[in-house]
Parts: C-alpha cells; sequence; structure tokens
C-alpha cells in the first residue's frame, strides 16, 4: 500500500486536460474512487493501482506521492521556524525534486512532438449468422515517430459480447471493450471474436460506434471509421457475396484482413472447409453451418 498526494493527483490530470473517467478507466476503478484520492478520502491505496495511475500521467511513482504534498506545503508557508534552518539539505533535496517535477509536467503539457495525424479503422464482416462468431478488428495508424499513450473504445449493438480480445482488453463490460495502451508508435492492431444473439430477427441491421483518444503534446479524440453495421442473416461471415459458397478471393480476403492477427483464433478450418466443398447450408437449430461435399 501507498499514500499519495490528492492535490498532486488533481494538478497533474487538470494539467493534461483528462477527466476523471479517463483516468478510472485506464487504473479499472469507478470515478468516485478517482474523486476520493483526488480529495484525501482514500489517499492509501494499492501499490499496482498508484502504478498504473502514474503510468497514464507519465510521470515518475515518486511524484504522486505525499513527498509531493509536503514540498508544496514547505514552498508556500511564509513562516520559517527554526527547525527549517536545521535542515537545509532535506529542504535543498525536496525544493529540487518539486523544481524537476515541474519541468517534466511542463514538457508533458507544452514539449514534444505534434502527432501529425491518426486514424482508426474498424474492418468488420458485411453480416454474420445469428448466434455464430464473427471477427473485428480495428487498426490504428499514428503518423509519428514518437511513442505516446492511447485509449481505445468501442461499443457493440445491444445483443453482442465479445468472447475473446487481441490485445487482451483492459475492459469489457456491458456492451463495451476498452484498450489503453502506452509508447504506441506507428500501425497498431487492435480484435476481438464477437457473437450476437440467436433469438435476432433475421436481417436486422446492428451498429457498431467507437472512439480514439490520444494524449501528446494535447488530448485529441476522433470517431473509429470504417464499416460500422453488420447484417444478421444465415450466411458465413467470409461468404462477402452471400452465394452460399466461399471463393478463392473470399478466402484469400480472410487471411488478409484477419489471419496477421496472431493469437485471435478465428476458426480458419471452418472457412478452408467451406472453400474445399462445394456450399454450405446455415442449421438454425443447431446454430451451424452444415458443409456441402
Amino acid at each position: 500500500m501507498v499514500q499519495i498526494s490528492g492535490n498532486r493527483l488533481r494538478s497533474l490530470r487538470e494539467g493534461q486536460s483528462l477527466t476523471q473517467l479517463y483516468l478510472a478507466t485506464a487504473v479499472g476503478v469507478t470515478t468516485e474512487t478517482i474523486s476520493r484520492w483526488e480529495r484525501q478520502e482514500s489517499p492509501t491505496l494499492k501499490e499496482e493501482n498508484a502504478i498504473k495511475l502514474a503510468d497514464v500521467l507519465a510521470v515518475a511513482l515518486q511524484d504522486l506521492l505525499d513527498l509531493a504534498e509536503e514540498v508544496q506545503e514547505v514552498e508556500s508557508s511564509s513562516v520559517v521556524s527554526a527547525g527549517f534552518f536545521k535542515n537545509k539539505k532535506t529542504i535543498v533535496i525536496a525544493l529540487a525534486a518539486l523544481f524537476c517535477g515541474a519541468i517534466a509536467l511542463v514538457f508533458m503539457n507544452f514539449g514534444g512532438g505534434q502527432v501529425a495525424s491518426f486514424s482508426a479503422k474498424r474492418i468488420v464482416p458485411e453480416h454474420s449468422a445469428p448466434g455464430h462468431v464473427f471477427p473485428v478488428l480495428i487498426e490504428v495508424e499514428l503518423a509519428t515517430t514518437d511513442t505516446i499513450s492511447l485509449l481505445l473504445k468501442e461499443e457493440l449493438p445491444l445483443g453482442c459480447s465479445v468472447l475473446h480480445s487481441v490485445p487482451q482488453a483492459t475492459t469489457v463490460d456491458h456492451g463495451f471493450v476498452k484498450w489503453v495502451a502506452r509508447d504506441v508508435s506507428g500501425l497498431k492492431r487492435f480484435s476481438y471474436l464477437a457473437s450476437c444473439t440467436s433469438v435476432a430477427k433475421n436481417n436486422e441491421l446492428l451498429f457498431f460506434q467507437g472512439s480514439l483518444l490520444v494524449r501528446q503534446a494535447r488530448r485529441q479524440e476522433v470517431s473509429i471509421a470504417g464499416r460500422s453495421r453488420l447484417i444478421l442473416s444465415d450466411f458465413h461471415w467470409a461468404d462477402s457475396d452471400k452465394n452460399n459458397v466461399i471463393d478463392d478471393e473470399e478466402l484469400l480476403a480472410v487471411y488478409d484482413d484477419f489471419d496477421l492477427v496472431k493469437g485471435l483464433n478465428i476458426d480458419v478450418e471452418e472457412v478452408e472447409s467451406i472453400w474445399m466443398g462445394s456450399g454450405y447450408t446455415w442449421n438454425t437449430k443447431e446454430l451451424a453451418f452444415e458443409i456441402i461435399p
């Protein structure tokens, strides 16, 4: 357990234009917990949570501890006691730490490179059979040589659930899947396997929506582009033209779009089996595809 400075936490958060909700999502706690930490109502917390806070704020853990609070009190005090002069070395060290922390904060807010451009694109099949598992890929591209932190949030349609994610999502709860990533640059892929309720009506249209939040010189947020809808129908998600056959181009599209994501565990064997056969049908009772030899 460690004891942090609530004033220091609030100052760092506000200085970087971050919300309590952002910190809560990144650390894995509630916004009320963040609020209590800042109000000093619960200043003692698990060391792992304190480390997560420091990581998200891009500061050393030491900068969140009570030492920072004590230094601020020494600096703002207008009355100097006799004991102050008896411990000059400690005070000099403390003031030096405060000065370094202030310089670091200024650099985080105004220094460093600016993200020239960034984007997030969703790749999702046009359709999927009700109750069948399908993949979703989100490609995040950062046109910068610097490494930054990001928060990627995806909201699934009602009745859909996440079964697996790569990299493992920070949060999967109530139709949301969220990732918090540090030291990211260039192209980064986030993916998950999902399934939508088997009791949904056939040809029902489902909508996905999400956002990408990055923080470097300043806070910036964009919506996830790409396909945002999926139709529930009795066709395999890889059968893009809905003719009950997976042809060569459709098989290659699966490899190009999703097989690059290691660990996603797409049922490629099922796709290849349908491709090698002469067709398939959807068994609504068994919620499975039957391959025609």
